[in-house]
């Protein structure tokens, strides 16, 4: 049975350490990367049954999928915000059309 999710990114920063959702890091691992003084953290994305998304998220997209799949990954180099909702939101689209 499919569940309705939703995917978020958030700020390295905001994550707890042990966070009650799923968190993919930059490499699509679920294992928190220890981040060096003055390097940039990972690329965060998160996805969550709840209504409500953690402190300093920011919506990707909603949908269904069983099981949870980590996100397409980013197309390589410099992305905004918005061109990668949009991949994730078509990604959830996709499979939505799918299960008709």
């Amino acid at each position: 049975m499919s569940s309705f999710q939703q995917y978020f990114t958030i700020p390295f920063e905001n994550v707890p350490a042990s966070p009650d959702y799923t968190v993919w890091y930059a490499t699509w691992t679920k294992e928190r990367p220890a981040v060096d003084p003055g390097v940039n953290p990972p690329l965060v994305v998160g996805a969550t049954m709840d209504e409500k998304l953690p402190t300093g998220a920011t919506l990707l997209g909603s949908g269904t999928k069983d099981p949870l799949p980590p996100p397409p990954p980013p197309p390589p180099g410099v992305i905004s915000q918005s061109v990668y909702q949009k991949t994730v939101s078509e990604w959830l689209a996709a499979s939505r059309s799918e299960d008709e």
